[in-house]
């Protein structure tokens, strides 16, 4: 009885599980550093944006990633964007210097994750004040590439002081003061733990009671899926870009218009 009892609530764990949403989260474009998929950007500001990170690549290891997309599918921003950085592991591994600001035009919403190497220059008051000046009264007027542009140099400002380079691609220019002084803020990552232990209780039940019929079932449909969206400012003479290996740092702040 107990051991019969004991499948009924798996099986109800199972349900539960498959029942919640799941998301699929993009792969990085062809450049990486540019994924446009709501088209907000024109051409020259994509390039821009590429040519900038391929030589702050070079030098310090530190991404700047801008991502725009159309719909978060009823997932949060915040978590969105901490996702989405660990998948495309912007920033270099040693230092974890990535950065990624995501756009949802579509829903107004706009947030900036920050690696962990890089908290200390951008802390969440400093990257909220770009956000609130800089990106978001262009934003407001519809103005994407300029709000994006305006954002965008200024983290570049930051960051360049802080590994004391000039970017020779660099055509913007900042007119706002530096801050050194901060203070650092942290987000609980209590959400991604509950999903680590639903994931683990899943694959026990499955391989225990339907032999991991469910499991490969599941990775055989995802198998099939597409290879997401690939930016339209791409060189073929350039080559692929692809992400340093770096990690979310929890840090970041996010904006409405």
């Amino acid at each position: 009885m107990r051991k019969l009892h004991f499948k009924y609530i798996s099986l109800i764990l199972i349900i539960l599980f498959l029942a919640s949403p799941t998301y699929a989260l993009p792969q990085p474009s062809y450049d990486f550093y540019v994924y446009d998929a709501a088209n907000i950007l024109n051409k020259a500001t994509e390039e821009y944006i590429i040519q900038t990170n391929l030589e702050l690549y070079e030098k310090t290891e530190a991404q700047i990633v801008v991502a725009t997309i159309n719909d978060l599918e009823g997932m949060d921003i915040n978590r969105y964007a901490t996702e989405l950085f660990d998948q495309w592991d912007i920033g270099g591994s040693r230092l974890d210097n990535g950065l990624l600001i995501l756009i949802v035009p579509a829903e107004g919403q706009l947030w900036i994750e920050v690696g962990y190497g890089l908290e200390g220059v951008l802390p969440d008051s400093i990257v909220k004040r770009i956000i609130e000046n800089r990106i978001i009264p262009y934003f407001s007027q519809g103005d994407y590439d300029s709000g994006v542009l305006a954002g965008y140099d200024e983290i570049l400002n930051y960051v360049e002081k802080e590994y004391d380079i000039e970017l020779k691609s660099r055509t913007g220019q900042y007119d706002g003061e530096y801050e050194s002084d901060f203070t650092l803020g942290y987000r609980s990552r209590l959400s991604n733990i509950f999903l680590i232990l639903g994931i683990i209780i899943f694959l026990i039940v499955d391989f225990k009671f339907f032999g991991g019929w469910l499991t490969y079932s599941m990775m055989r449909t995802f198998g099939r899926g597409s290879t997401g969206y690939r930016g339209n400012s791409g060189s073929s003479s350039r080559g692929r870009s692809r992400g340093g290996g770096g990690r979310s740092g929890g840090g970041g702040a996010g904006g409405r218009w």
